[in-house]
């Protein structure tokens, strides 16, 4: 199957989040239409840095003759991808958040997760990321949905430094724009 040229630059390969690269890639690739194995193969490589490529010389030269695009894709993820070992040992010795949002802690958690379900241990070590008063406001909560819990103790985080964020005593609790961890009608509302 021939394809006519297609206007494509992809950003030169990161290898330190190559699951991010190839997800860009392959959305460019949908947009323009390219299906050919031949002609992604030869996207992803013009993309490759020279450490990168010189890493897969073999594979370059000598490409499998079909599915070639998918061997490449397969072969870089193999090299540049972080071990179960080293995703395991990121998320046991995370670095202090500083001012960072908890929300933004757990998108890059999930990362690390991988493919994999988060479990209890996963939560307690996004729970141990929080400040102490936080973290016993939500310690007991029920966490169904990881991302939107995620975003409650941002609230509380702001709540906490910012002198223009209200706190006020809400008479009704069926104001769904307000959050009240407690559940004593103090609600944070911005």
């Amino acid at each position: 199957m021939e394809e006519h040229a297609v206007s494509l630059k992809l950003p030169t390969f990161l290898a330190a989040q190559p699951r991010v690269w190839f997800n860009q890639a392959e959305a460019q690739f949908a947009l323009r239409k390219i299906i050919d194995d031949k002609t992604k193969f030869n996207y992803v490589v013009s993309a490759l840095d020279q450490n990168t490529a010189q890493r897969l010389i073999d594979l370059l030269e000598h490409p499998p003759a079909e599915e070639k695009h998918e061997a490449l894709k397969q072969q870089l993820l193999d090299t540049y991808s972080l071990s179960k070992q080293e995703r395991a040992a990121r998320l046991s010795n995370l670095p202090d958040l500083g001012d960072g949002k908890l929300s933004a802690l757990m998108d890059e958690m999930l990362v690390l997760l991988g493919d994999h379900k988060p479990c209890f241990l996963f939560e307690h070590i996004f729970l141990e990321q929080m400040p102490e008063d936080i973290r016993i406001i939500l310690a007991n909560e029920n966490i169904d949905d990881l991302r939107s819990f995620a975003k409650r103790p941002d609230v509380l985080w702001q709540a906490r430094h910012d002198p223009n964020f209200i706190v006020s005593k809400v008479q009704s609790q069926s104001n769904t724009s307000a959050f009240d961890p407690r559940g004593d009608g103090l609600c944070f509302l911005h």
